[in-house]
């Protein structure tokens, strides 16, 4: 049992060196194209890839799709709330950029989102028009907020038989934009969120790319992995591109026929399928904030992904905003937050540590008798049991309090991964963004120096080079999270300090004891 204890201690910390560990990795030197991460959700047997019979996208051969241009000039309109600023092209009635206001980039500018050769709500539907081409009649007289709390872009287009009109409504303070369309002639068609369109930065993203909400299901895809068009029909919200902050999506109001995934020039676009007549939907270029998203009432919140533990993940993120209420500055608010945390696990971790005492003041009977009887191992186990009754000791008793904590670490883990509100949020003097590696790599140190005292503090029941290979952890653990963001690592430095005062407490206590 003692072997057995000390085993599921190491499986634990292994178990968090790796996880930490491919998290770096990932971050550092993933490329989609050579190497894909595992996707999250497989597509089901009963939605098999199917190769649509009415897309056409344009390539690089420019004389297989021709632009239909009449007599009407290209034009941008620009439309601005309080939020962002977005501009509309004339060409396919498109979205060609947005700008995020409040949130900025490294040089200090708003964020922007823009889209590759398939611009944003592009419509896709075969090889004998280029819908993203035709220049459209546009109505931009109420292209802004004066005198009203709507703005509107209308967009017209038709050649006798088919005749497209598209109409965008804005509100003064949403990311988001309605969409009306009004389509005979075509049949069926796609609305294309574009290329790469709401993606700002892959490089630190644990996942980037389309992202379906089915039901109660988020279901990631990896561009890599899509190599045939795949379609979802029944019971899908939303469909959307994303990145680790921000996200672009199209949430039906009318129904859609189908929402299709779909290879293109190694990477994806993601679509909805209508039908002629009155088709609607919103159209969100946004932050992942998720209170702001779930105010919209159709599951956009979800596009923040808590995790596994996102039942536990989902309060502690709510009552970190809560403390940053108060106190206004969210490195402060980790620090309550760690501190709060630990305090339910105290009785629980101070049990434990005094069990992990009494086993390693038990040592030299134990290696008594492994002595007497190491050829008769049934005998040195019941004369182990017997001594552990005698003593009132619990060998497993040292790993409850980790195993217990695992889910609240995982949680947080991922709260201070993926929050935006942490993005560029300030701590105090060289910590200016806690959403980023510390820049002089002092917290990652302070917390490899604390993980080694609480260790050197900390009752061992390991022989000699048991103990040696445990001194190497705090050292692996201190180059993992070198590259993590100051607010996780903030986070582990303040639990290892509130560690080492706990057992601090527990050894001088049972020190006046003896």
């Amino acid at each position: 049992m003692e072997k057995t204890g000390l085993r599921a201690f190491l499986a634990v910390i292994l178990s968090m060196v790796i996880l930490f560990g491919s998290q770096y990795l990932y971050t550092k030197y993933y490329k989609p194209q050579n190497q894909p991460v595992q996707q999250k959700e497989e597509v089901k047997k009963e939605e098999k890839p199917v190769t649509s019979q009415i897309l056409h996208f344009p390539s690089d051969k420019k004389e297989e799709t021709k632009p239909i241009v009449k007599d009407v000039k290209y034009k941008e309109v620009v439309v601005e709330n309080e939020v962002f600023k977005v501009v509309l092209s004339n060409e396919g009635a498109t979205i060609k950029s947005v700008e995020l206001k409040k949130y900025k980039d490294s040089n200090g500018n708003p964020i922007k989102l823009s889209s590759g050769q398939i611009p944003a709500i592009s419509i896709i539907k075969d090889g004998k028009v280029d819908y993203a081409k035709i220049i459209f009649n546009v109505d931009d007289s109420k292209a802004t907020f004066k005198n009203s709390t709507e703005a509107v872009v209308v967009f017209n287009w038709s050649d006798g038989s088919i005749s497209i009109k598209r109409s965008f409504i804005f509100n003064k303070a949403d990311y988001s934009m309605d969409v009306k369309e009004e389509v005979s002639g075509i049949g069926s068609y796609y609305v294309t969120l574009g290329e790469d369109f709401g993606i700002f930065d892959k490089t630190n993203a644990p996942h980037w790319g389309p992202v379906i909400l089915k039901e109660a299901q988020r279901i990631e895809l990896n561009p890599s992995k899509i190599k045939e068009p795949v379609t979802y029909k029944e019971g899908v919200k939303w469909i959307a591109q994303e990145d680790k902050y921000f996200f672009s999506a199209i949430v039906p109001v009318s129904k859609a026929q189908q929402f299709v995934v779909l290879p293109y020039n190694g990477n994806t676009l993601i679509a909805a399928e209508f039908q002629d007549g009155i088709n609607q939907y919103k159209v969100f270029t946004a932050p992942k904030d998720y209170d702001y998203l779930k105010k919209f009432n159709v599951g956009l919140e979800h596009i923040v992904d808590f995790g596994f533990f996102s039942i536990i993940a989902r309060p502690l993120f709510w009552f970190l905003k809560l403390l940053y209420s108060f106190v206004g500055n969210y490195g402060i608010a980790i620090i309550i937050l760690t501190i709060l945390v630990r305090i339910p696990f105290i009785p629980i971790v101070n049990r434990g540590q005094k069990s992990m005492q009494k086993l390693s003041e038990l040592q030299p009977k134990l290696l008594q008798l492994k002595e007497q009887y190491k050829n008769d191992p049934q005998r040195l186990q019941k004369e182990m049991m017997e001594l552990y009754r005698k003593y009132k000791i619990n060998p497993m008793s040292g790993c409850l309090p980790i195993l217990l904590q695992i889910p609240v670490f995982f949680a947080l883990y991922k709260i201070l991964t993926i929050a935006i509100e942490l993005r560029q949020a300030p701590f105090m003097l060289w910590i200016h963004d806690l959403s980023a590696k510390d820049p002089y790599y002092i917290l990652p140190i302070l917390m490899g120096a604390t993980m080694l005292i609480q260790q050197k503090m900390t009752p061992s029941t390991a022989d000699p080079t048991q103990q040696k290979i445990m001194l190497i952890m705090p050292v692996v653990f201190t180059f993992v999270f070198l590259s993590f963001p100051s607010g996780l690592v903030l986070y582990w430095l303040v639990n290892n300090i509130f560690g080492i005062a706990q057992q601090f407490y527990i050894n001088q206590k049972i020190k006046k004891a003896k």
